[in-house]
C-alpha cells in the first residue's frame, strides 16, 4: 500500500487544536513537499492557519490499546 499525505488547518478566527478540517490529501511521491508548501500557501492566502501534516497509510487498523497504554 502506498502512503498518503494529509495536511489539516485550522480556519480563520478559529484557535482550538479540534476544530481543524482535512484540507488535502496525496499520494507520497517525488513531489510531496513542493505541494505541502503549495497546498500551505494557497490556504495561508484564505485564512487558514497551524497547519499539521501528517502520513496515512489506507488500510491499516489503529491499535488503541497501545495508543491508552493497555
Amino acid at each position: 500500500m502506498s502512503k498518503e499525505i494529509l495536511i489539516y488547518g485550522l480556519p480563520k478566527g478559529e484557535t482550538r487544536d479540534y476544530m481543524e478540517d482535512l484540507l488535502a490529501c496525496f499520494p507520497v511521491t517525488d513531489s510531496a513537499a513542493l505541494n505541502i508548501e503549495k497546498v500551505k500557501a494557497a490556504a495561508s492566502a484564505q485564512g487558514w492557519h497551524s497547519f499539521r501534516v501528517a502520513g496515512f497509510v489506507p488500510g491499516t487498523k489503529p491499535n488503541f490499546a497501545k495508543a491508552v497504554n493497555v
